[in-house]
């Protein structure tokens, strides 16, 4: 008998996947730990791996279908020919260590097509480019979508010799597919379940930019960027840690609340192909330069459509920021099902008030969208004063944290 393996849990809330590339076809040996699938759930492009070692024997989607979440994915035939049940990877329990996938990804070109994301593909038809014969740039041998720009540039690659433009009065007709379509399910149940109510407040950054850059000259020496970014899951952490309604989400069919005593932070993310929210595990336990490389990590294995099963889904709170293109505040749509996400702005020197003179201040906004069924308003601002107090004086970051 075959050897089915399902498709495993790839976050919380979500039931099916599409199969973006397979990695594998009939006929071929695996070992364990092996990518099998390239699949996109409504929260990120994800790699799935094989359990276990043996042959493949059957794919039981083709590239572009949705497969269900517990349904068949691959069946194969395990080496010594031992006769097992179907099996599920479960989703890692959230106190539990999640073993690394190992990346053996083929070469650019292999089994007969490139590697790019759907939303490059997109381009490639809207440009009249062959994408099997661009040449890629991308990480593991990617077509990105400078790629496919340089190659109509070129003209070699497109099949009509010239890139097709849209003609005025014309309606150009995008189907929403894929992330997009997701994200947009996302959205919509997001809204029309959570109350949602936004508290926004001024943060004097000054001395956190002072900070950052006295750590950014020693993290650079050891290969680590040093951003904003960490001190504000610092802060957030700090900040769930005393107010922990904030921390959970909402189960509406039970009627129940669900605080989490762990700290798994979620961090908003602009990829090709949308919006994706990565998740820094047990935030609260890694250093500054930790939480950096972690968010440099997360940041660019979801530009390049890496990210692991485990790198998505189950995250306890979000933080998003359109870093320098963050304008002055905006109002962030909830992560479904948690109870709140806060947003972070654009840093610009400002003019302040400070003991009846007017100075010049490192100044940005944040924004707090809460769940108003959950999140009471003095609270949601009790929250983020909080989050500001850690923001403004820095040094309190280090006090009770690693």
């Amino acid at each position: 008998m075959a050897y089915q393996f399902l498709l495993p849990d790839i976050g919380e809330g979500v039931v099916e996947a599409e199969i973006l590339k397979w990695f594998v076809k009939p006929g071929d040996s695996v070992v364990e730990d092996q990518p099998l699938a390239e699949v996109m759930t409504d929260k990120a492009t994800v790699t799935i791996p094989s359990p276990k070692r043996g042959r493949v024997t059957r794919l039981h989607w083709k590239e572009g279908e949705v497969a269900r979440v517990h349904h068949p994915l691959v069946e194969m035939e395990l080496e010594g020919g031992s006769v097992q049940a179907p099996a599920v990877v479960a989703a890692a329990a959230p106190a539990a260590p999640v073993p690394p996938v190992v990346e053996a990804r083929p070469a650019p070109g292999a089994a007969g097509r490139a590697l790019a994301a759907p939303a490059v593909r997109a381009l490639a038809r809207e440009l009249g480019v062959d994408i099997q014969k661009v040449a890629p740039t991308g990480p593991s041998g990617r077509v990105t979508k400078e790629d496919v720009r340089g190659s109509a540039g070129a003209g070699g690659s497109a099949a009509s010799g010239a890139a097709p433009s849209a003609l005025p009065g014309t309606v150009e007709v995008v189907p929403v597919r894929g992330l997009r379509r997701r994200i947009a399910e996302k959205m919509a149940q997001s809204t029309r379940t959570a109350a949602h109510f936004t508290f926004v407040e001024q943060v004097d950054a000054t001395d956190l930019v002072v900070l950052k850059d006295r750590m950014a000259k020693g993290a650079e020496a050891e290969g680590v960027k040093i951003t904003f970014l960490p001190f504000v899951l610092k802060a957030a952490v700090a900040a769930l840690r005393k107010f922990p309604q904030l921390n959970a989400s909402f189960d509406e069919a039970r009627g129940e609340i669900h605080r989490k005593h762990w700290y798994d932070l979620g961090i908003a993310a602009a990829t090709d192909q949308g919006l994706t929210v990565p998740v820094v595990r047990r935030a609260d336990q890694r250093s500054i330069v930790d939480l950096a490389r972690e968010i440099a990590r997360l940041g660019a294995d979801s530009r390049a459509g890496k990210l692991r099963p485990e790198d998505v889904g189950n995250s306890t709170f979000t933080v998003t920021s359109l870093g320098a293109l963050g304008g002055m505040f905006a109002t962030p749509v909830i992560n479904f099902p948690e109870v709140a996400i806060l947003g972070i702005h654009r840093i610009r020197p400002t003019p302040v008030a400070r003991d009846g003179q007017v100075v010049i201040r490192d100044v940005m906004y944040v924004s707090l969208t809460s769940d108003h069924r959950v999140v009471d308003g003095t609270e949601a601002a009790a929250f983020t004063y909080e989050v500001i107090r850690h923001l403004e004086n820095p040094a309190l970051l280090f006090l009770h944290t690693v």
